[in-house]
């Protein structure tokens, strides 16, 4: 994951991914048929790991109230990113530049996810106290709240924010005060 993340899928070589973990082409080659084959399983394990974490979140949060439940999710997630910034920063740069030759399998695998994501978190708000909800729709504030979580940790991964709390607590209120 590492080598396609710092190298990208085009110049990582089956010989740089078996160098980096100490095996021979054939062993590479007992497991997968391809490089496409590892990196396409490699999406699914990241977003098994990244819906483990929206899961847990959900099964953990203290709160009843819509507001404080979303925060805890995004609080989860940018605790995961900290925690396993590679496997993160590979999902998104899958989800939002997916690789030319696989766009189509990783854009129907990343649609599935995403409508995953969506009811997931419309469900877990449906069943919150709405008290100071913004004035949206219910599909507009998924919609709202996956961009902002996306744009947010796209601007870690590209080091533009530090991984703080406190840039964290800034952002989500300036997203949510925002909508409001």
């Amino acid at each position: 994951m590492k080598l396609f993340n710092d190298k990208g899928y085009e110049a990582t070589t089956i010989r740089d991914i078996c160098n980096e973990i100490g095996i021979t082409a054939p062993s590479f080659y007992y497991y997968f048929d391809s490089k496409e084959l590892l990196y396409l399983q490699m999406i699914k394990e990241c977003e098994a790991l990244h819906q483990a974490v929206i899961t847990e979140a959900i099964d953990n949060c203290p709160s009843q109230i819509a507001e404080d439940r979303l925060k805890y999710i995004f609080e989860a997630l940018l605790k995961f990113y900290r925690d396993h910034p590679d496997p993160y920063t590979f999902l998104l740069r899958n989800t939002l530049f997916p690789v030319a030759s696989m766009k189509e399998k990783i854009r129907e695998m990343s649609n599935i996810w995403k409508v995953q994501f969506s009811e997931q978190i419309a469900g877990f708000v449906e069943s919150s106290q709405k008290r100071r909800m913004p004035k949206l729709e219910a599909a507009g504030l998924i919609k709202s709240y996956h961009r902002f979580i996306v744009g947010y940790v796209l601007q870690l991964v590209n080091g533009l924010l530090e991984p703080t709390d406190d840039v964290a607590e800034e952002a989500w209120n300036l997203y949510w005060n925002g909508i409001k």
